[in-house]
């Protein structure tokens, strides 16, 4: 179900905590699907952020924020949302590497909505990821390989 806002309304914790849940569960699943390491799949990542106009001086809060090493307050999350006013960069970026996480895709939806775009969730400017060949997609995130992928 995607969550509806206002463009008015100020961000809560709750909406902030579904933003974080959202990007560090798709961060994790696009790597470990793909089968990439932390720091590789970051810099692919902060490559992909770069080329679709995130600032420089963001990217150190956006790694530290993926990795868990720092939170989000409700007005970091707000300043953000007003210094990209079109798109999320990292939300772009993600669904753009993959676009077979459910949760990330729900935010990137709830995340167009607020911001009033109605473009797809994926960019031409960045490539999707290669294919890994025998994985099925796994609608949750939560892709645990067994004997039958």
């Amino acid at each position: 179900m995607i969550r509806s806002i206002s463009k008015e309304k100020i961000l809560s914790e709750k909406d902030t905590t579904f933003f974080l849940r959202g990007v560090t569960i798709g961060f994790r699943y696009i790597a470990r699907r793909h089968q990439i390491t932390p720091s590789i799949m970051w810099e692919i990542v902060s490559d992909g952020l770069l080329k679709v106009g995130m600032h420089a001086d963001d990217l150190e809060d956006v790694e530290y924020m993926v990795f868990g090493w720092r939170g989000l307050t409700p007005e970091m999350l707000e300043r953000y949302r007003w210094r990209y006013p079109d798109r999320c960069p990292l939300l772009d970026v993600l669904c753009t590497l993959d676009e077979t996480c459910e949760i990330l895709n729900e935010v990137q939806e709830w995340m167009l909505k607020l911001k009033g775009s109605k473009n797809s969730r994926r960019l031409d400017l960045l490539p999707a990821l290669p294919t890994v060949a025998g994985l099925r997609t796994s609608h949750y995130c939560c892709f645990k390989p067994d004997q039958h992928s």
